[in-house]
């Protein structure tokens, strides 16, 4: 992977300060891939996706119960130290009971310049698509309130073509995934990072190298096919040394990845419409999802990759994906696809945790 994306990843909030001093451009913390960022970037501001990536999150327990998932605990002590000081609002589109907890608090407390929480339908019917009208049109009212300009559907065909693009460049390294192409799956999450934290304009050329120096050597693969799930996946050492067992990570299912990348904006020409069906389109989540929407993405995404084994991360506290993991363990059963439940606590890779892999594996190697 280029070690320059990397850093700018890694530098993602620096990035966005520099930004805001040099242009003046706002900065709006998302707390969900399903804030139409898009709109955001008709009206020239940039989205960042907030991270839990923290490692202490003690300072947001007078505000967030302990019985919250880690990463919105890390958030919160995240904000509460400073670290998202120059974002001049936040956004969040309703999914999780946590995020939307954390966003009522996080404006409480933090006092945000704008705010937003959009409520789109959990359907995809005509009249779901009227109602997401509805509520992107809301949200343009306000950011036309909050920065003085009018919505352009230009800007915004031109926005959504940029994401598009590149959603269709990680879209086409996960594809080539398939078809024996040796892609690191912690590049792939560091290219899905990219795509929400990093401005739109500067991350393309790297997606387009990745795509040109991919070598394909089917058959230096490793044995076991890997597909991982859970919502916030972001401990790196658990990616890597799910590599160095022999497991090649080849698709996932997570609130960053395949299921963001997999479709485009249909270029129609009304373009809001159109923006609305793709979100309503996209392959949902545990937290927007009856159980069998899940179960059918579950299947294909394991026929199309090829997939021998999955690795459920799941983040400790988190209901939408503890709830459906039974039935999914039952659907894999039927399918004789081995699996294993990973509880994360946002302490990386533990003693525990590495033992469970390794046993794993073993297990794998076994047959």
């Amino acid at each position: 992977m280029n070690r320059e994306l990397n850093e700018l990843v890694r530098n993602h909030k620096e990035i966005a300060r520099e930004e805001k001093e040099k242009t003046g451009r706002p900065v709006f913390g998302t707390l969900c891939s399903y804030v139409p960022v898009e709109i955001l970037h008709a009206f020239d501001i940039l989205p960042v996706r907030l991270w839990g990536d923290g490692k202490n999150h003690e300072r947001a327990d007078a505000l967030l119960p302990t019985y919250i998932c880690p990463p919105a605990r890390n958030i919160m002590a995240m904000g509460l130290a400073g670290h998202y000081d120059f974002l001049d609002g936040v956004i969040h589109s309703y999914t999780c009971d946590a995020t939307c907890g954390l966003f009522n608090i996080w404006c409480r407390n933090l006092k945000p310049a704008f705010s937003f929480l959009l409520s789109p339908p959990y359907m995809n019917t005509e009249e779901a698509v009227a109602y997401g009208i509805t509520e992107f049109k809301a949200l343009i009212a306000a950011l036309e309130d909050y920065t003085g300009k009018r919505f352009s559907a230009k800007r915004l065909h031109a926005s959504i073509h940029l994401y598009d693009t590149a959603r269709e460049r990680i879209g086409a390294i996960y594809r080539a995934n398939q078809k024996g192409a040796t892609v690191r799956y912690p590049d792939l999450h560091q290219m899905n990072l990219a795509l929400q934290q990093l401005p739109i304009e500067t991350i393309l050329p790297f997606f387009d190298e990745y795509l040109s120096n991919l070598p394909l050597n089917p058959g230096k693969r490793a044995n076991h096919r890997i597909m991982i799930s859970g919502s916030v996946v972001s401990d790196c050492d658990i990616l890597a040394r799910i590599e160095e067992l022999g497991g090649d990570i080849v698709a996932d299912d997570t609130c960053l990845g395949y299921r963001l990348v997999q479709d485009k904006v249909l270029p129609r020409e009304d373009p809001l419409s159109e923006l609305v069906r793709y979100y309503l389109d996209r392959p949902p989540c545990s937290s927007r999802a009856d159980f069998p929407a899940r179960k059918e993405y579950i299947r294909k995404t394991i026929s199309a990759f090829n997939v021998n084994a999955v690795i459920f991360m799941h983040q400790k506290f988190c209901e939408p994906h503890l709830a459906d993991h039974p039935f999914l363990k039952n659907v894999l059963a039927e399918e004789g696809i081995p699996q294993l439940q990973l509880e994360l606590d946002g302490e990386g890779l533990t003693g525990q945790i590495q033992t469970r892999l390794e046993g794993f594996f073993e297990m794998l190697e076994a047959g």
